[in-house]
């Protein structure tokens, strides 16, 4: 599955449960088991897009040509944004940070 229909079927579910005047709060996507393009099992009823791999190649290239988030897909956005993460809503990284681990004493 390429970003272009992740980010697409992501905007469909947005715009379907959008409200007016709602309040909303970012959340993160985790896409676990990756596997490279071709291992995976092919949706059954989905037409792929032929010119999607030179697309991300493109993009690809441009990147690591002119340096990370060059050129990147338009429904990221650009820029500081007021839904970035609020940091002191963040979690301990207990696991992940020394620094942060607990000392009983």
């Amino acid at each position: 599955m390429t970003p272009r229909v992740i980010i697409g079927m992501a905007s469909r579910m947005v715009e379907s449960m959008f409200q007016p005047g709602g309040v909303y709060t970012k959340c993160g996507v985790l896409l676990e088991d990756l596997q490279p393009a071709g291992a995976g099992q092919a949706d059954l009823f989905a037409a792929p897009d032929p010119r999607a791999p030179a697309l991300l190649a493109a993009m690809d290239g441009l990147n690591a040509r002119f340096g990370r988030n060059t050129i990147a897909v338009a429904a990221q956005g650009y820029g500081p944004r007021s839904f970035d993460t609020k940091r002191s809503q963040k979690s301990p990284s207990w696991t992940t940070n020394i620094a942060e681990i607990p000392i009983a004493r």
